[in-house]
């Protein structure tokens, strides 16, 4: 799997996104703006065929339900009729999107869907199939059904309409991403990225509770969570990243190694074997697939309360 960069821009772009206005007071989650400072100077290769996604549709080469395909849920967006602290309730509004779904970076389709509070399995042929008992979210989805590596676009150079409909309905959004780590580095790892700092904290806080630590009970266990440094190329932090193009500037993104990827599920091979089989196996499946999306999701909770104030695992910070 070759890593390309996702800190391109379009320096029209660029200023579009980071002008967009932070509403964080409005959800009710004090006064601080969650976006970083903007990044500096951008590179420009990226090493994909296509430099955007309307330019892949517009080919000809790729036929959107043969070599690709889209799902999102896109919902009306919630009116803030009461910004007082004290009594406003959570406002739902983070988005889950996988810009590399299907076979490109496998196993973030069925990840997306989870975070969004439906059932990966039985989710081929038929509509996903929400979760009771936790909320439902926006989310969208850009899949390979052939040509995976042709079909790459950087997050950078994201234009796909739903995309930018379900990242600008939103106040917050994380992506899903896959990569394979250099050599000599941990096999099992989670790069935490983006422009929401408290996001990203509160990420980092809920891996950790989940038990996604180097120092486990067992090696087969450890995971290793890094958050990103400003000089990583996979740090997140442009804000042309479609993650980034939400309603305060700003998202997380994560990027999982492809062997924690291949622990979450029994059989790897497929999308229909990875819906079988996610959580599911006679190995750790459980607790990498369960451990993520419950750290995941907790972290959504707590950040869409407003929370904050979480120390950072020492062992966590740093540069990859």
């Amino acid at each position: 799997m070759k890593i390309t960069s996702r800190r391109d821009v379009l320096t029209s772009v660029a200023a579009a996104a980071a002008g967009l206005p932070l509403l964080n007071d409005l959800a009710g989650n004090g006064a601080t703006a969650s976006a970083a400072t903007a990044p500096a100077t951008a590179s420009t290769a990226t090493g994909d065929r296509f430099p955007s996604n309307a330019a892949l549709y517009s080919s000809g080469s790729f036929r959107e339900g043969e070599h690709w395909m889209r799902r999102f849920r896109c919902t009306p967006r919630a009116e803030l009729l009461d910004n007082a602290a004290g009594t406003s309730n959570p406002v739902r509004s983070t988005a889950v999107i996988a810009p590399h779904g299907g076979g490109i970076e496998a196993g973030t389709s069925e990840l997306c869907l989870a975070l969004a509070g439906y059932k990966p399995a039985g989710a081929g042929d038929t509509l996903p199939v929400p979760e009771s008992g936790v909320p439902q979210r926006d989310y969208w989805m850009f899949e390979a059904l052939a040509s995976s590596a042709e079909l790459h676009v950087t997050s950078t150079h994201c234009d796909d309409p739903a995309a930018l409909a379900v990242c600008g309905n939103n106040l917050y959004a994380v992506s899903l991403h896959g990569f394979t780590p250099k050599d000599g580095q941990p096999a099992k790892q989670i790069l935490i990225g983006g422009r929401d700092q408290r996001l990203m904290r509160n990420l980092a806080w809920a891996f950790d509770r989940h038990g996604f630590t180097p120092s486990a009970p067992t090696p087969e266990l450890a995971v290793t969570v890094t958050v990103a440094g400003t000089d990583s190329s996979l740090n997140g932090d442009d804000p042309a990243n479609i993650v980034n193009r939400t309603r305060t500037a700003a998202g997380a993104q994560l990027e999982i190694s492809t062997k924690l990827r291949e622990a979450m599920f029994g059989s790897f091979g497929s999308a229909a074997d990875r819906r079988r089989t996610a959580g599911v196996g006679d190995g750790n499946q459980a607790h990498f697939w369960n451990g993520f999306v419950g750290a995941v999701r907790e972290a959504l909770d707590r950040h869409e309360l407003g929370l904050d104030d979480l120390p950072e695992p020492a062992a966590y910070s740093g540069t990859p």
